[in-house]
């Protein structure tokens, strides 16, 4: 007997950070002000004690105040420098700049508020000019310019303080730049000079639908969900994957063993490409299926049987018609297995087109499926980049990613898992954004790693929508937390990934 999977009842529904426009979000405010439930002033200590507990347990903020040790606010006149200040104050900082787009009579209430507040425990320092602190230090800025209800050309002084926070954070290496909300000048701004670049934004409440727009994950960076459980929001599809609020694996039964754990059966690999299933077999392993196979030609046999890891079993087929079509319970074909004959290619297209397990195409894999036209099973799992997706669905030319991608499930029942910066994972019912990983994840075998993690957490019983939503949300995690692992250089390679993907759970 093996593990149940979820999808043998009806899988429950993720947990999600929903997208809607600043006007839902305002009528959703009223509503709860109205009913007298709730303040402004204490929605805005909520979103504040939300956002620094969001903030204090991501591996790349935990300690801020230490890594950073100059803060800067940048503050308008509205209540989202409120949420900035407070913000400031909660992270533990002694003292904070203050740059300031309006007098502070002239700021909302509730931001006059969390200043008094403040300056109750920090020391406040106004500034009047450009800071010029040497570029070495360490600086946190944070935009609390303007909030997502803001419209229209940025007028001065904000442009110019707009263009000071990108210059700031541009010749400070050291730096990082908080958005809060939105980052100041998103989808109001008349170009992208007048818009803030992030390295992170916090989506307070609920995520406003200019920052999953293609090309704004440069403006947006890092996208950090802060839910307010006080604000009653329609559900919305799709949705942004929150940390903590994941679908997790079966428990397992304390009479388990190996071969009820799942069985992975991998086909990776070829000569010059025998890292791709070296990594990705292991990753199998770290997420914990009970078995993996790799099952590889002669040629690079010896290689692989040298280089892995012990647990993976290395088996040797004269062909790939050798490898047999039943015993597993996911199965993984394409990661450096280059161009291979037609024999081989054929008796890929029999498995694939006869798979009746979750089946993870990735790589190679989707270049054949696309050249050859292969019919792929409804449990299928596909893991594209985006050169990969416009082989495999030409007539995307034009279409957003998210265009793209609910186009191709439609045409193309399937799991699919659209790779970049802000992953789309959908199978037509329920579409996700993940909010994990970033540009440190800019490097060759990520791929192969996730597609390793993606099929254990299939062979363990998760339904394919589930496990390339897990898959995709555990390794963006596991690089943050190499980043933090190795003091935060520019990348981390996907072998340092694969020793952090236990913390990333």
């Amino acid at each position: 007997m093996r593990i149940a999977r979820s999808s043998d009842p009806p899988p429950t529904r993720f947990l999600y950070m929903d997208i809607h426009t600043s006007h839902t979000m305002r009528q959703a405010e009223q509503a709860l002000f109205d009913s007298g439930a709730c303040s402004s002033d204490e929605l805005m200590e909520s979103a504040i004690a939300e956002a620094v507990d969001q903030l204090i347990t991501d591996p790349i903020f935990t300690d801020a105040a230490t890594r950073f040790p100059r803060v800067i606010v940048y503050a308008g006149k509205g209540k989202n420098a409120g949420d900035a200040i407070g913000i400031a104050r909660e992270l533990g900082y002694s003292s904070i700049c203050l740059r300031c787009a309006c007098s502070i009579r002239h700021m909302a209430p509730e931001t006059r508020l969390q200043l008094d507040k403040t300056r109750d425990v920090c020391q406040i320092e106004l500034l009047e000019e450009a800071p010029a602190f040497p570029p070495q230090h360490g600086l946190l800025i944070i935009d609390g310019l303007l909030g997502s209800g803001a419209a229209g050309s940025l007028r001065e002084p904000y442009a110019a303080l707009v263009e000071e926070m990108n210059t700031l954070r541009d010749t400070h290496h050291r730096s990082l730049l908080l958005a809060v909300d939105i980052p100041t000048g998103l989808g109001c701004a008349a170009d992208a000079g007048a818009t803030v670049r992030a390295d992170a934004t916090l989506a307070i409440g609920c995520v406003k639908p200019e920052m999953l727009a293609d090309g704004a994950e440069d403006y947006v960076g890092r996208l950090l969900c802060v839910p307010l459980p006080e604000l009653t929001l329609p559900a919305t599809d799709p949705q942004v994957a929150e940390p903590g609020m994941l679908p997790r694996l079966p428990r397992r039964p304390y009479s388990c063993y190996k071969n009820l754990a799942g069985r992975v059966r991998i086909i990776a690999g070829s000569p010059g490409y025998t890292g791709a299933a070296e990594m990705c077999a292991e990753a199998a392993v770290k997420a914990g299926a009970g078995l993996v196979e790799l099952y590889c030609l002669p040629g690079i046999y010896s290689i692989l049987a040298s280089r892995l890891t012990a647990e993976v079993i290395v088996r040797p087929v004269s062909t790939y018609a050798e490898i047999p079509g039943s015993g597993a319970d996911a199965l993984l074909i394409g990661p450096g297995i280059g161009h291979p004959g037609p024999e081989d290619t054929a008796a890929l297209r029999a498995l694939v087109e006869g798979a009746t397990c979750p089946l993870v195409l990735d790589a190679d894999g989707l270049n054949l499926a696309a050249a050859e036209g292969w019919h792929l099973p409804p449990q299928a799992i596909l893991t594209p980049h985006p050169g990969e997706m416009r082989r495999l669905f030409p007539e995307s030319a034009g279409m957003s990613r998210l265009e793209t991608a609910h186009a191709f499930v439609q045409r193309t029942p399937c799991t699919l898992l659209l790779k970049g910066a802000r992953s789309i994972i959908t199978n037509g019912s329920a579409t996700y954004y993940n909010s994990t990983g970033g540009p440190h994840m800019a490097n060759g075998g990520q791929g192969d790693v996730l597609a390793g993690v993606t099929a254990s957490y299939a062979a363990q019983g998760m339904a394919p929508l589930e496990a390339a939503l897990l898959g995709a949300y555990t390794c963006g995690r596991a690089a943050d937390h190499s980043l933090a692992y190795y003091h935060f250089p520019s990348a981390v390679s996907a072998t340092q990934l694969l020793y952090h993907l236990n913390p990333a759970d």
